[in-house]
């Protein structure tokens, strides 16, 4: 679609679309014929890396800051998308610890620059992001558009800016395209990119885009397959010369380089090989398509059973889904289309570029918002629904502990309205606090915290268990509000759930004049610390994985030990937890026997979806699991006691406990 754009609109608003990726971002615009084009960065590059260095004097961006990365990686960052909603990248760049939107916003200025280089001015876009994204990391990438000078019409999540492009594609909104699309067709949107997974099913018709269910992973991608690939390599480096290649950032740097490499050579041959350097040693080694499948494939079933679960939420088969469409640039994988190929009996659809979908959709998204386009087009709609749950913060009458009492259901249509009756816990009492969570566990320590609503001053005299009704609602637009009101006296308390950008701490130029500032000369109070070096660092975060199994054990025999009262509450949370993953394992276990007696292969697919669920659901009940049994494990040692079995386990987490002081 790039060979014959026509010029970009003269006298009215340029249409663009920006699909900031974790590995890649492209940004693409609707010329005067309303057709979405993807514009080459200022190198000639369709793609640009989104990454970052800082160098001697100024932030570079794209492909020659990976290049540079290999010499250089303490001023490197990539992949920080996955760490949006944060308070700051996970790893520090240049000494310095950097808010994910900062570093996200000198690529989205890059974009901007390099735009308006061909198109002139550009002020408004659209954002992609993962589906699975919550409120905080989508506010957090509204924000990072800000920070580089965009006016964000709005974030859409990436797999329904790849929809949007199938429709424009097949001729929906009324232009060239290459066939009419079947009406109420279910689109299945499969997205592997570099760093999240996402998984959308849709039901198209001629002026409506309906989101049935979605469903993701924040932290599956294509970088994660290369992971696997780089611990391969250095693992036989280190059982070959007993020196491990990932303990040298340079090395680090460059295995990743080399594992990215690998990956890609694979795709079109059985098998490559590379040439490991490390303390002065070369080692070649070989890599083949058949071991990568198999060094990989539990990442692969990851996508399998999320996809089948996804299915299995809109209350379908996978007969029923009419099309299953891939995007991203992992799923030019071979695996990904034969496992695609395997479960649903029939070729994947792969017409459409895996790496300009998303960032088409957008364009096509932002014409639609600023009234561009043709008449059908500006006429579609979309109807999302929201990808975690939302709820407020309770208490059980019967145990008297926190929940999470879910008011709208994740994969709800929005926007929707829900209304749900508590009551006061004590008698006179004058104010009423609602914290608003978002997540799917009825435990709220496992939801993310977006607020809180206060109605106070009550009058005095209230009886225990007057009645206070909540009210959620999800806007269009995806902003929350949530009120709370007591009927009995009239009063009402209303918030908006808005991110704030506090920690940020100042505008991209005084972020870029921080970065560039030798560490030592940097004001002590313009940025935090500098952090311990990568050897300390991961050190530091082994012996605390050490420390966290031992917890976990030591509560897991303080599970029905004789304990004081004073922990009476986290060893019957632990309890609970651990009847809840019995279950839960029972519940697997049921279900794929269900699943190996099914008599017919379409009976055996739809019960497979049900397996992907229990799957799911256990694997959800053995963190939770995980997680009580370590805080009643750290709760037993902090009071000195000692379950029947703990000692050597207390003596081993006290030691390693006073290496962290």
């Amino acid at each position: 679609m790039n060979g014959s754009a026509i010029p970009a609109p003269k006298n009215r608003p340029i249409a663009v679309g920006i699909d900031l990726g974790t590995t890649y971002s492209l940004l693409s615009y609707l010329d005067s014929a309303g057709r979405p084009i993807s514009l080459p960065n200022s190198s000639g590059d369709l793609l640009t890396p989104s990454a970052i260095i800082v160098d001697e004097d100024e932030i570079v961006v794209g492909r020659e800051a990976v290049k540079a990365s290999a010499y250089n990686p303490a001023c490197y960052a990539e992949c920080f998308k996955r760490d949006m909603g944060r308070v700051a990248a996970s790893q520090p760049v240049h000494g310095r610890h950097v808010p994910p939107e900062i570093l996200s916003a000198f690529v989205l200025e890059r974009l901007k620059r390099d735009a308006e280089s061909r198109l002139g001015p550009v002020r408004q876009a659209v954002i992609t992001v993962p589906a699975y994204f919550d409120e905080m990391r989508r506010k957090a990438t509204q924000d990072a558009g800000q920070l580089a000078g965009w006016e964000v019409l709005d974030i859409i999540n990436e797999p329904t800016a790849a929809a949007l492009t199938c429709g424009w594609e097949r001729g929906l909104f009324g232009m060239r395209g290459t066939a009419a699309c079947d009406p109420g067709e279910r689109v299945l949107v499969y997205d592997l990119g570099g760093g999240t997974f996402d998984v959308s099913l849709l039901e198209i018709t001629a002026d409506t885009f309906r989101t049935l269910a979605t469903d993701g992973d924040v932290r599956l991608g294509g970088k994660d397959f290369d992971k696997a690939v780089v611990d391969r390599i250095a693992e036989r480096f280190l059982d070959a010369h007993g020196r491990d290649p990932r303990s040298d950032p340079q090395d680090m740097a460059q295995l990743w380089r080399d594992a990215q490499d690998i990956k890609h050579a694979l795709t079109e041959h059985s098998k490559t090989s590379t040439v490991c350097f490390h303390a002065g040693i070369r080692m070649k080694q070989e890599i083949t398509r058949q071991e990568f499948i198999q060094l990989t494939a539990h990442l692969l079933q990851r996508t399998l059973e999320t996809s089948s679960l996804v299915v299995a939420q809109a209350g379908l088969t996978w007969a029923q889904v009419d099309r299953v469409m891939v995007v991203g640039g992992a799923t030019r994988m071979p695996m990904v289309t034969e496992m695609l190929r395997d479960l649903i009996g029939r070729e994947p659809d792969r017409s459409m570029s895996a790496d300009e979908a998303v960032s088409h959709g957008a364009a096509l998204y932002a014409g639609m918002l600023l009234g561009l386009g043709s008449d059908s087009q500006r006429r579609c709609e979309l109807i999302n629904v929201n990808s975690h749950s939302l709820g407020v913060v309770g208490f059980e009458s019967s145990s008297g502990r926190r929940v999470n009492a879910i008011l709208i259901p994740r994969n709800t249509p929005i926007p929707t309205e829900r209304t749900k009756r508590f009551t006061t816990l004590e008698p006179d009492q004058r104010t009423v606090a609602v914290p608003v969570v978002e997540g799917e566990s009825e435990r709220p320590e496992f939801c993310a915290s977006l607020g809180k609503c206060v109605v106070r001053d009550l009058p005095p005299g209230l009886p225990k268990g007057t009645p206070v009704e909540v009210t959620y609602r999800y806007a269009l637009n995806g902003r929350v509000s949530v009120s709370a009101r007591v009927p009995t006296t009239g009063q009402v308390a209303e918030v908006e759930i808005e991110r704030q950008r506090g920690h940020i701490n100042g505008d991209l130029a005084t972020w870029r004049q921080r970065l560039l500032q030798p560490v030592a000369a940097a004001p002590s109070t313009a940025v935090p610390p500098p952090v311990p070096n990568e050897q300390e660092q991961a050190a530091r975060e082994d012996v605390i994985r050490q420390l966290d199994s031992l917890y976990c054990e030591i509560g897991r025999l303080g599970i029905n030990a004789a304990l004081p009262n004073r922990l009476e509450a986290a060893q019957k949370a632990a309890q609970e937890a651990s009847e809840e993953l019995s279950r839960a394992n029972r519940a697997r276990v049921s279900a794929e026997q269900r699943r190996s007696e099914a008599s017919s292969p379409t009976e055996a697919a739809k019960l497979g979806a049900e397996v992907s669920k229990s799957l799911l659901l256990e694997r959800q009940a053995e963190t939770n699991s995980r997680f009580t049994r370590l805080v009643l494990g750290r709760e037993i040692a902090s009071a000195g006691l000692c379950p029947r079995g703990a000692e050597q386990l207390l003596h081993e987490a006290e030691a390693l406990r006073r290496q962290l002081v």
